[in-house]
């Protein structure tokens, strides 16, 4: 430990520092060269680099900043425009919400390979789906249609429609039935998922006041459907809708308007095991000519 020009302030070689700061030298020099840390002093013999204690702080507060995601050229930028203390958390804040954005992202997309694996693994061992074909009669629904921008959009899309029309009926008093979902899809989507939440109630009621979202429907009655039951997780129903489609393009028939899921098991968002449902498909159809 040497003495600089201020005979008060003692100086520490970079070494030594570097094990303080818990830093690498070379991280050091690179903070030089870029003009975001410069040593206290710099010996003009034999080049030897000195920090002060004092620096010890700033190296500290680099870190934390690194830490949060931030770039050496955003620290810079705010340690030369001296930024104010509002102005740093606002942009601190920016940064956080942008990653706390990016690892929805990320959770979403694993949740996609989790199910894209789960599928891989069930691939030699899904049920054999007994497939029959059935009138339905006309029923009356409460429900409330939206679309659905993307696939990893759609529990939260239904968990929202599904309270919400909850709570319709618990303020209209009104008594209901099965809970469905209405696929409003003529061909097959990446995105933009046209759906249908709905419970079926009792025929004459009256609701005490209007939603702007929940309608009143009769849905009509079907002469001819293709019908699945699907016993397991809730995640394989897409599996079974497929082997439904599989099956009326096999069997000749061509599907007519929208497809009907019917929770069996009850209510969706009150479901206590999703691992153990019971779902029933109906395609409406009609045989090719």
């Amino acid at each position: 430990m040497l003495e600089g020009g201020n005979p008060m302030t003692p100086l520490i070689k970079i070494g030594l520092f570097s094990k303080l700061a818990q830093v690498t030298v070379r991280t050091l020099r690179h903070y030089d060269d870029i003009g975001l840390l410069a040593p206290a002093q710099i010996d003009p013999h034999s080049g030897y680099r000195y920090y002060t204690y004092d620096q010890l702080a700033f190296v500290h507060q680099i870190q934390a900043f690194k830490d949060a995601g931030l770039s050496l050229e955003q620290i810079k930028e705010m340690m030369d425009r001296r930024l104010s203390t509002d102005t740093a958390i606002g942009l601190l804040t920016r940064q956080r919400d942008a990653i706390a954005s990016e690892i929805r992202d990320k959770t979403e997309q694993v949740q996609r390979l989790d199910h894209r694996l789960h599928q891989l693994q069930q691939m030699g061992e899904q049920p054999r789906y007994d497939i029959v074909l059935k009138q339905v009669p006309a029923i009356t629904v409460a429900s409330i249609r939206t679309i659905v921008p993307l696939p990893a959009d759609m529990p939260r899309y239904r968990c929202a429609l599904f309270d919400q029309l909850e709570r319709w009926l618990e303020l209209n008093a009104i008594l209901t039935d099965q809970e469905y979902v209405r696929y409003h899809m003529s061909e097959f989507t990446e995105a933009d998922f046209d759906i249908e939440a709905a419970v079926a109630i009792q025929p004459g009621q009256v609701p005490s006041s209007s939603g702007d979202a929940v309608q009143l429907n009769e849905w009509p009655a079907e002469p001819l459907v293709a019908s699945l039951i699907h016993r397991g997780a809730f995640m394989d129903v897409g599996h079974a809708l497929f082997e439904l489609f599989k099956w009326l393009g096999l069997n000749g028939y061509t599907s007519t308007g929208p497809v009907r899921e019917i929770h069996w098991f009850g209510r969706e968002n009150h479901c206590r095991d999703y691992n153990d449902v019971l779902v029933e498909l109906q395609a409406p159809v009609a045989q090719h000519v």
